[in-house]
């Protein structure tokens, strides 16, 4: 399936979706309201870098991507404190 995050394994959702018609005269329903399906996709972007020790071109989605960032990102350097004479 090409909607799916590599690391959460998030897809496609299939809802139903209605939509109400405007009636007659005194605010009655003139048809009954038709169900359509709506289909929402993951957001998802690609990522090059390393993923479960593996290294390559990830598909993630935007919640899987922010965590993957955070861990893979560099601890701040301390800088040595001045030394007094």
């Amino acid at each position: 399936m090409a909607f799916k995050c590599d690391r959460c394994g998030k897809s496609i959702v299939i809802t139903s979706q209605q939509r109400h018609k405007k009636g007659v005269a005194g605010g009655r329903w003139k048809y009954r309201a038709p169900k359509s399906k709506k289909i929402l996709k993951p957001n998802l972007q690609t990522f090059r870098g390393i993923l479960n020790g593996k290294k390559g071109k990830w598909k993630l989605c935007t919640k899987c991507l922010k965590m993957v960032k955070k861990k893979q990102k560099p601890a701040p350097k301390k800088s040595p404190a001045p030394k007094s004479a």
